[in-house]
């Protein structure tokens, strides 16, 4: 997964506030329009801009999410239509943005980061919202997000968010946001648990190329999440005329999700540490194993060469001094005999002490 952190695609320092630029390999948008209210539902593919007005007029709450952000030409007319801010459409499309909740004069905007799983991986998005008295309008950067069960909740008619404020349906989009990082850091789970298990059985480099590769994506996760709780919690604590009492509650709610997806992030952050110790000491324990191995050859032939050498000198069979099986003729057996039996009497001892196989030592 290669994401960028906090540095923005294509920004050109000094440019004028709100100056609109499609960001670095932005897709072409695809409009979805939602427009519901408690007996009704009608899901309509967009046309053009000047539909809008009438859709707010005939329909309590319209839900338009625009999926790709190539097009700063249709960004520009929703935000004329909408009357929105022009440093919050810049936002839009500079990307990545800190979370965050802002106040305009007739509309709430916020950021966040959303996590998509991808296979074995996740894919890292920026959603820009705007929440005003009858609509929502999200951008997202391509197809793909974690709000079809929202979709499908508005489809079955669900009284709770049928009947509801706009601010009840934002809430039900950043509490998907929120709940798609448990999937992800399940994905981590299995992952530190695959890699706990390797480097108990043979540590090796790329283990360990994989662990910072590991933090490196749990701490940019970090990034992205816990900037939220303290957006959500702006939005709880606020008085927002947007915002009601009874959302409140359940924002706060979204805000303990935040906080349970923040300890989990944490509790693997420690667990990579631990990850690095255990390597460390695999490693170690892997090296002493070798060393004491080479030592105790080195011990066991360090008499054995000490009998050959003193049998290896040139002596005369015939001085009086004769060293002891010099001239006969099972000398040589005798001598190698004599050496096996002083390395598997090592051996034994050794074993005796602990120091190889499964022996252990004598009180």
């Amino acid at each position: 997964m290669k994401t960028k952190l906090l540095s923005r695609q294509g920004y050109k320092p000094g440019g004028a506030p709100g100056t609109l630029e499609a960001p670095e390999g932005a897709l072409a948008p695809e409009a979805q329009i939602i427009c519901y209210g408690p007996e009704n539902l009608e899901e309509i593919a967009f046309g053009s801009v000047e539909d809008i007005p009438a859709l707010l007029d005939k329909w309590p709450l319209v839900w338009i999410n625009v999926s790709g952000l190539a097009d700063v030409n249709l960004i520009e007319k929703l935000g004329q239509q909408f009357n929105i801010h022009p440093l919050a459409l810049e936002d839009v499309v500079h990307i990545p943005q800190r979370a965050k909740v802002e106040e305009f004069e007739n509309c709430l905007f916020a950021v966040f980061r959303m996590a998509v799983c991808e296979g074995d991986s996740h894919a890292l998005e920026q959603v820009s919202l705007f929440l005003g008295k009858n609509f929502v309008l999200t951008f997202q950067e391509r197809p793909g997000d974690v709000f079809e069960p929202v979709r499908e909740r508005i489809r079955k008619g669900r009284p709770r968010i049928r009947m509801a404020r706009p601010d009840y349906l934002v809430y039900a989009l950043m509490d998907a946001v929120v709940d798609g990082y448990f999937p992800v850091l399940e994905l981590y789970s299995d992952r530190l648990d695959s890699l706990e298990e390797r480097i108990l059985n043979n540590p090796t480099q790329k283990m360990m190329e994989e662990v910072y590769r590991i933090k490196r994506e749990l701490q940019l996760l970090r990034h992205c999440i816990w900037p939220l709780r303290e957006a959500i919690g702006n939005l709880t604590a606020g008085e927002h005329d947007l915002v009601n009492s009874e959302t409140s509650v359940f924002l706060r709610d979204c805000q303990d999700h935040v906080i349970q997806v923040l300890d989990i992030l944490e509790n693997y952050r420690e667990r990579i540490s631990g990850l690095t110790d255990l390597y460390l000491s695999s490693i170690s324990n892997k090296m002493n194993e070798v060393m004491k191995v080479l030592t105790i050859i080195a011990t066991i032939f360090m008499p054995l060469g000490f009998l050959a050498g003193i049998y290896g000198m040139n002596f005369d069979s015939s001085s009086p001094y004769n060293m002891p099986e010099l001239s006969s003729p099972y000398g040589y057996p005798i001598l190698l005999s004599v050496m096996a039996l002083v390395g598997m009497g090592m051996l034994l001892y050794f074993r005796s002490l602990g120091w190889l196989g499964s022996g252990r030592k004598k009180p």
